[in-house]
């Protein structure tokens, strides 16, 4: 895309080249600044969940959820794959990805076919369910965007809808290789 983008210029606009990288270099930098804080807060409201044991308890009340889409898995894995999904519903994807492979170890059977719980975890975290996209709406914010939020309700339709078809996708092809 860079050098598609430079050879354009270069036709169209060549006195403009050096101008505009130096200008979308400061931008990305000034962006990439402003979303270390951003990733830093809710890496520590998460770290913070985790030694106050509220994620044992988050682990608790979605263990039943958990265990009838992914199957049985030792504690500690459901711990970790119900903070992969607490993390991405309130839309810090990045602080769901440790949790997400240490749910993956947890899941491998040390085989060379990925698991049905692996493949779960995979559609689930692809389809990215979120109820609170706080990374997009930090990104519209930084944008200047006069309602950075208004995208909630779009959002959780967008991302609902796919997840529970992923999830009955997946269960299904797992139903039919059953009975197979």
């Amino acid at each position: 895309m860079i050098l598609s983008s430079l050879i354009l210029m270069s036709i169209f606009q060549p006195e403009n080249i050096i101008s505009t990288m130096m200008s979308a270099s400061k931008t990305g930098v000034s962006m990439s600044i402003e979303f270390i804080g951003i990733y830093a807060v809710w890496m520590g409201i998460m770290q913070i969940m985790d030694d106050c044991k509220l994620s044992h308890i988050l682990s608790n009340f979605l263990s039943y959820p958990v265990k009838k889409i992914f199957g049985k898995y030792d504690k500690e894995t459901e711990k970790n794959i119900c903070m992969n999904i607490a993390s991405n519903i309130i839309g810090i994807g990045s602080a769901a990805t440790p949790y997400g492979i240490k749910a993956m170890q947890g899941m491998d059977n040390n085989g060379k076919i990925a698991t049905r719980g692996m493949i779960m975890l995979v559609v689930i975290n692809s389809t990215g369910i979120q109820l609170l996209p706080t990374t997009v709406i930090g990104m519209r914010a930084l944008a200047g965007s006069v309602s950075p939020s208004s995208i909630l309700v779009p959002t959780i339709i967008a991302t609902f809808v796919p997840t529970i078809l992923g999830i009955l996708l997946v269960a299904l092809k797992y139903r039919k290789k059953r009975h197979d």
